[in-house]
């Protein structure tokens, strides 16, 4: 499945019902029409009566009313021009992740999946994965995946289809490309991970602390080990060493999953902690004697 120019698509375009075309014959005025292509796939042209274009393109019904008014006007070589004036409008449908999804009943020929998403008014930045878009054919079961990702980031336009009649364009949730943060900290919660993404960033989008509650010199990371469901580790990270004293080994690169842990003026609750990660990754046992048993990393 390729990508063509407009001007190529339209050339190649064939007729469908409810489109609309306009005939002029060079010197024969009386043969000129303005006709619908009726729902039956027919027009009703001058001289020729009833005659079947859809499926054709407009070359091809020149030719075929060429040959119909030698035949039956008896004219030695008619110039006859058909083009389309009014092309039936395509439905089509963008849904999921976007900011204006719905069924646009107005596209025409040659617009393509860039068109149907700014119709859509694009992707929702916060939530949308571009990289798991998928198209779906109206009357196929057929599912293409898309790469939005690199047709809006890289201007990779191979996969810029053409739209179809009853195309339903679908951006997926971006479900784990995040990152969570707990505890003492303004609005904790889950927030889209944005590469690259380093712990201040994470802190500033919570709204920062606290007052007489957040504990910044103890900030906990906690990560999951590449390659494993349930093995995970700890990063410490001292932020207040970061900002009053430009430490910026404590402002550590984040990784999609991690989970931020800011505690209390007080004792830390590694119980809430605890509970926090049974819930969002089904670990059995993340504490060993009032310990965490991660293994330790960096600081």
């Amino acid at each position: 499945m390729g990508v063509v120019s407009i001007a190529q698509t339209l050339t190649q375009y064939r007729l469908r019902p409810l489109d609309e075309i306009q005939i002029t014959v060079y010197n024969e005025a009386q043969i000129n029409a303005i006709l619908p292509v009726l729902p039956d796939g027919r027009i009703s042209a001058p001289f020729a009566g009833l005659i079947e274009v859809a499926g054709k393109t407009t070359v091809e019904v020149e030719a075929l009313l060429v040959d119909i008014y030698k035949e039956r006007l008896k004219l030695r070589d008619p110039k006859v021009s058909v083009v389309v004036i009014r092309y039936r409008p395509l439905r089509a449908s963008v849904s999921g992740m976007v900011l204006n999804g719905g069924t646009f009943p107005d596209l025409r020929p040659g617009d393509t999946l860039i068109t149907l998403l700014s119709r859509g008014g694009g992707v929702n930045p916060d939530r949308a994965d571009l990289r798991r878009a998928t198209l779906t054919r109206a009357g196929s079961r057929e599912v293409i995946p898309i790469d939005l990702h690199s047709m809006l980031f890289k201007n990779d336009m191979s996969q810029n289809y053409e739209v179809e009649d009853g195309d339903l364009l679908y951006v997926p949730e971006e479900v784990m490309n995040r990152v969570q943060i707990q505890g003492a900290i303004a609005q904790p919660g889950q927030y889209p991970y944005k590469e690259p993404m380093y712990l201040s960033d994470l802190i500033s989008m919570a709204r920062g602390e606290i007052p007489n509650r957040t504990k910044f010199s103890e900030v906990l990371i906690i990560r999951r080990k590449a390659g494993t469901d349930d093995q995970l580790f700890r990063i410490k990270a001292n932020y207040v060493n970061y900002v009053r004293k430009g430490d910026i080994s404590q402002n550590v690169l984040l990784m999609p999953g991690d989970l931020v842990f800011v505690p209390t003026t007080k004792t830390p609750d590694y119980n809430q902690l605890g509970t926090i990660f049974n819930t969002l990754f089904v670990v059995d046992r993340l504490l060993t004697g009032g310990v965490f048993g991660f293994r330790l990393f960096g600081n």
